[in-house]
């Protein structure tokens, strides 16, 4: 089930990623309706499908959403720093991190590893060729001081993952009501962060109440059944790492999509793509799906 929802997230991730381009929303307008507008388009699930979680569920989703904040936060000061494309092509190594933290919480699967040796190799193999593609897929600078910057929103972004695998752990019988409701909490705290930045940069608040912008925010539902499939993904997998390789491949289905609909506009990028990297990464997917199935 977690390969299947993995996949469902990675296209759909895909179709948010053109849509957005396509929309040309202001970024400052368009950080307020991830929060807030998600959390209008959730309201009618949560109202009409009331269920009591576990204390634990809600302050880790409260703990994520303020993590989620943060991280964001870093990350565009670094990107504007060392440039997106540098920044991108660092945090693959999240997998790794989020591989070996895994195996300290739940020490069972680290038991598990070592009674299947051979089927741990290939595993293990699977993931290096999915970071060291990734790492090496365009020709961008990654200078050891980009390195070193983007060190906190590496473990940052893998405690994300870490989290959202924990929060699923107490969904009970509702597994797709707790995945609503971890996105509802999440989007409820970003949309207070940047609401508060909105404001504090004097943006004009006529510009949230659009109606042709609140129109273009519909393509938020891509947005919500992508988070929705990937919490559902780590509820079922063992390891969070395994989702996290599988929704990178969003970058293979965007290539995919823009030349099947010709309607997104797709802005290809500069750099230099290595093909023997191209291929590395699909046979690393293609082996890590079979190593764990």
């Amino acid at each position: 089930m977690w390969l299947l929802f993995s996949l469902i997230a990675s296209i759909v991730n895909a179709l948010y990623y053109l849509s957005i381009q396509n929309a040309k929303i202001s970024a400052n307008v368009f950080m307020v309706y991830r929060g807030f507008l998600v959390v209008i388009l959730l309201l009618p699930i949560i109202l009409f499908f009331p269920v009591k979680f576990s204390l634990s569920f809600y302050l880790m989703s409260v703990l994520q959403g303020i993590v989620v904040a943060y991280t964001d936060y870093l990350s565009f000061k670094i990107n504007k720093n060392y440039g997106a494309e540098t920044v991108s092509s660092i945090t693959p190594l999240t997998v790794a991190i989020v591989f070996v933290l895994w195996c300290f919480i739940s020490p069972s699967i680290f038991l598990t590893y070592l009674d299947n040796p051979i089927k741990t190799f290939f595993i293990i193999s699977s993931l290096f060729g999915v970071i060291w593609a990734l790492l090496n897929y365009r020709k961008t600078p990654q200078t050891k001081e980009a390195f070193v910057s983007l060190i906190p929103v590496l473990f940052l972004s893998s405690i994300i993952a870490i989290l959202n695998k924990l929060i699923m752990s107490y969904s009970g019988e509702n597994p797709l009501l707790s995945a609503c409701w971890r996105v509802f909490i999440l989007s409820f705290i970003i949309g207070c962060v940047h609401i508060c930045l909105y404001i504090k940069k004097k943006q004009p608040l006529k510009a949230l109440i659009d109606v042709k912008t609140l129109c273009k925010g519909s393509i938020l539902i891509l947005l919500i059944t992508a988070l929705v499939c990937k919490s559902l993904a780590m509820l079922y997998t063992q390891n969070p790492a395994y989702v996290s390789c599988i929704v990178y491949l969003t970058s293979v289905w965007i290539m995919l999509f823009s030349y099947i609909f010709p309607f997104f506009e797709f802005k290809k990028q500069n750099e230099q793509v290595h093909k023997k990297y191209e291929i590395l990464f699909i046979v690393s997917i293609i082996l890590l799906i079979l190593a764990t199935h």
